[in-house]
């Protein structure tokens, strides 16, 4: 009997003895590292500057977050290996799986929002991207806890730009029409949503002040309505009003381009060289007034239409009392109506050259009658003796003592002619 109590008794020991080892090693029963690499002997506690324990050895090595996070953290059973090493055994996936089970693709363990590479995978999909897009957080598009789960969410412009399309009133885009098209002026690219690039009609391509105006200043209020492309069609209260000329009693032309361009309304740019009259010299800067001054149509290119004035007005000579010739350019030219140009050496006799320059001051020195030029004085300047004359010539035939012989025989002023 006695021999039967003892037997019991060790059995009994043996049993609370190894429920007791197995109480003491809390990391299961295959766990057969030594405790120190982990605790310290003083105290039991665990010191990771202390620990000896290499994460490397068991299959997943900690860097980046996980080396410096708590060992409870991950290990919230202390059964280590009773733990996945999947990212989403620790971390929840909020994409519901719909991006796949790869976090590294977009994540990694130095930072959890990798956002190159991320920008880098966006551009493999339907939406890369780009300007503006390229800076922003993904919750500016991606804005609630359901949308984070980004598949299928919208690439139109109007599913987050809507409220810019409602509240934009330089031009009104919702009253005037525009489409809900962003692209069509804003370009996804762009750093700024501001500045857009509407690629006008290559009908009416905008140039010049065309390209500075609003949208409204040609379309008002609806640019769904097609406009006339013809300059009066937008121009017309311009060309009613124009007083300098007046456009409307000289008959002008509705098309504007042949005067104006689009670069400016004033002032005009009408070829005049395409007429029967080219503006040269002083005519270029003349006011369109100083010659048109009846209208615009039939105007006579003779210059005495125009300088009949001044013809009647010169006295020195006087043209009209000389019945000089109503042809003004014979002496005058485009550059200058004064000094005239009238080729007296070539034509007649040398003033201006020889040894007649410099010797007379006025016409009248020489035509003495002011109301006929065909006639001349020689004599009253040379003031030559009638006799010596006689006798120096008394060999010449046909000589005779007046101003019409002397040209004759004289006609370049030089005694040996």
């Amino acid at each position: 009997m006695v021999k039967i109590i003892t037997l019991l008794l060790l059995v009994t020991a043996f049993s609370r003895g190894e429920t007791s080892q197995q109480e003491d090693m809390p990391h299961g029963e295959d766990f057969d590292m030594e405790c120190e690499m982990c605790h310290s002997s003083q105290d039991w506690s665990v010191s990771a500057k202390k620990m000896t324990f290499n994460h490397d050895n068991v299959g997943f090595t900690l860097t980046g977050g996980h080396f410096s996070a708590q060992c409870q953290s991950c290990h919230e059973s202390l059964v280590f290996n009773r733990i996945g090493t999947a990212c989403t055994d620790c971390h929840t996936d909020i994409h519901k799986g719909e991006l796949g089970f790869r976090c590294e693709r977009c994540h990694t363990t130095q930072n959890w929002e990798n956002r190159l590479e991320m920008f880098e995978l966006h551009a493999q999909s339907s939406f890369p991207l780009t300007g503006i897009h390229a800076l922003l957080d993904c919750q500016a598009c991606h804005q609630s806890e359901q949308q984070r789960t980004f598949v299928n969410t919208s690439t139109e412009c109007k599913s987050c730009h809507l409220t810019n399309y409602m509240q934009t009133l330089n031009p009104a885009h919702q009253s005037t029409g525009f489409s809900l098209n962003c692209e069509n002026c804003h370009l996804a690219d762009a750093a700024s949503w501001k500045g857009a690039v509407w690629e006008h009609s290559i009908r009416f391509p905008l140039r010049g002040a065309h390209a500075l105006l609003d949208c409204s200043d040609c379309h008002g209020g609806n640019l769904n309505t097609p406009l006339e492309i013809a300059c009066f069609s937008c121009h017309e209260t311009d060309y009613n009003r124009a007083q300098s000329p007046d456009h409307r009693a000289a008959s002008f032309s509705t098309d504007c381009q042949a005067c104006h361009s689009e670069d400016r309304w004033t002032p005009a740019d009408f070829d005049h060289n395409l007429t029967n009259f080219p503006l040269t010299g002083a005519h270029k800067s003349a006011d369109c007034q100083d010659c048109h001054t009846s209208g615009y149509s039939n105007i006579p290119s003779d210059c005495i239409s125009c300088h009949e004035a001044d013809y009647n007005n010169t006295s020195d000579p006087s043209h009209q009392a000389a019945s000089f010739p109503r042809t003004c350019a014979d002496c005058h030219t485009t550059s200058r109506w004064q000094p005239a140009d009238f080729d007296h050496d070539g034509l007649y006799f040398p003033i201006y050259s020889g040894k007649h320059k410099g010797e007379w001051n006025t016409c009248a020195d020489c035509h003495v009658i002011s109301s006929d030029y065909s006639t001349f004085e020689c004599i009253t300047c040379h003031e030559h003796r009638q006799s010596k004359m006689d006798d120096k010539h008394k060999e010449v035939n046909g000589y005779s003592y007046d101003s019409a012989s002397c040209y004759s025989c004289h006609p370049n002023g030089k005694e040996d002619d």
